[in-house]
């Protein structure tokens, strides 16, 4: 139980580690990026990018690449040192997560209930917004209703989205420009992201840059759908002066999930609005060059963090676990040695011996079963001495047991040799690595097994 709770206090650990880590990396390219991009009008593919490194915070990649394709067979195993530092430090991230889910929980609760006491808005506009919605494509369930503690227009839900308006009275043309900006909001699904968000800022409590994230995410929604809205009124001008007539009182949920008309700074999204010209090839080629040196840096920042990763846990965990060291003088048999490129035998089971970091007087094995140690650091030159002995009280022969004993290295490399009854072979170690010994009952019914084995220093 001790084991299992220490395997998953690491793999918290390195997704907080390793998500952070990169997540920071991608965020701080964009950072440098988004001048330029903003220069060129690029608003469309500047907030495509800050969506995927949104992603790196949250999703762990880089775990998932680390434990399958580029497994090393030591990144992420348990010792007593890491597993016991890992369950501490997960313990008290978990103290601050808890804390920050109440107190969320606590003013979204306030939030809701504000929501929740609209009323139904009139006829022709919920019908005005049934149209624009058919023209969008939107296929929720969105519902327009007036709200007496709103203050400027706004949207929030993601399966059903409600658009609350104030309780002001706005001219067709005002409500129409209102209608399509929070529609547009529905349609490019900027709640869902800021939910992703919200996620960050409870997940990552501790990190200093959490705001900041939020706050280019709040902007960069709002600039790309006053670009969605300009492209469809085809005025500048006037979205952005019925904009300004309509922000009578600032947007009072900034850290929310929602999204309002008046959320971000007015001047700042006019002055990003006037380099939005249309797009030539010149444009086309500036914009290709941004997205591949923020690919370029990404990925070589991405690839060299688990590089890193891989590096630390392995000298980490090198300098944390205690070796296994049996002196002695064995005597060995002279038995031929396999060779082989991976461990693929017809085995019905595999037994993790977690208990130990060596076999010593295992009592059953069941047919087609091995017996696996966990991984050992073993230098090069080191020898491993195994001593196995294999007796039944059935009537079976001598002849139809065979037993099987090796190593395997975290490449799936394979050594071992085969004997009726009895196994004394060293096996000496090539590299330095982890390494696991193991025991295969290759017989076709269950034997008993007496043996050890030993980590010879030269």
């Amino acid at each position: 139980m001790i084991w299992m709770i220490q395997q998953i206090s690491i793999y918290i650990l390195c997704y907080l580690f390793i998500c952070i880590l990169i997540g920071s990396i991608l965020f701080l390219i964009w950072k440098m990026l988004c001048k330029k991009m903003e220069e060129k009008g690029f608003v469309r593919l500047n907030y495509g990018l800050l969506k995927i490194v949104i992603l790196f915070f949250l999703i762990p990649f880089p775990i998932v690449i680390l434990r399958t394709v580029l497994w090393d067979g030591i990144t992420f195993l348990v010792n007593d040192r890491i597993g016991n530092f890992a369950i501490c430090m997960v313990g008290i991230w978990g103290i601050g997560f808890g804390i920050s889910i109440w107190k969320s929980k606590r003013k979204e609760r306030v939030f809701l209930d504000i929501c929740q006491s609209g009323k139904t808005c009139r006829e022709w506009i919920s019908k005005q917004a049934l149209e624009l919605m058919e023209k969008f494509e939107i296929h929720n369930s969105v519902s327009v209703e007036y709200n007496p503690f709103v203050q400027t227009p706004m949207v929030y839900g993601i399966r059903n989205p409600k658009v609350l308006l104030p309780t002001e009275e706005y001219t067709t043309d005002q409500l129409k420009i209102i209608l399509l900006h929070e529609l547009t909001h529905i349609k490019h699904k900027d709640i869902f992201w800021k939910l992703l968000c919200r996620m960050i800022l409870l997940i990552y409590w501790f990190y200093p840059l959490k705001r900041q994230i939020f706050k280019a995410v709040n902007e960069w929604s709002e600039v790309y759908c006053d670009f969605s809205v300009i492209n469809e009124t085809g005025s500048k001008k006037g979205y952005f002066k019925t904009i300004y007539d309509i922000m009578i009182h600032q947007f009072q949920f900034q850290e929310y999930i929602c999204a309002g008309i008046g959320e971000c700074n007015l001047e700042r999204r006019i002055l990003i609005a006037k380099n939005i010209k249309r797009m030539n090839t010149e444009k086309w080629i500036i914009g290709f060059i941004l997205s591949m040196c923020f690919t370029l840096f990404g990925g070589i920042s991405v690839v060299t963090a688990m590089e890193s990763m891989q590096l630390g846990y392995r000298i980490l965990d090198r300098n944390t676990t205690e070796e296994i060291v049996v002196d002695g003088t064995p005597e060995i048999m002279n038995l031929k040695l396999h060779d082989r490129d991976n461990n693929e035998f017809e085995i019905s089971r595999i037994k993790y011996l977690q208990s130990s970091d060596a076999i010593y007087n295992i009592d059953k094995i069941e047919a087609k079963e091995r017996l696996e140690t966990k991984w050992i650091y073993l230098r090069k030159g080191q020898k491993v001495f195994f001593k196995m002995y294999a007796y039944d009280t059935t009537n079976e022969s001598t002849k139809n047991r065979k037993l099987r004993a090796g190593i395997i290295d975290y490449s799936k490399h394979i050594k071992y040799v085969e004997n009726n009854e009895e196994i004394a072979y060293i096996f000496k170690i090539p590299k330095n690595g982890k390494y696991r010994c193991y025991v295969y009952n290759c017989s076709d019914f269950k034997t008993q097994l007496l043996g050890e084995i030993e980590i010879l220093n030269d």
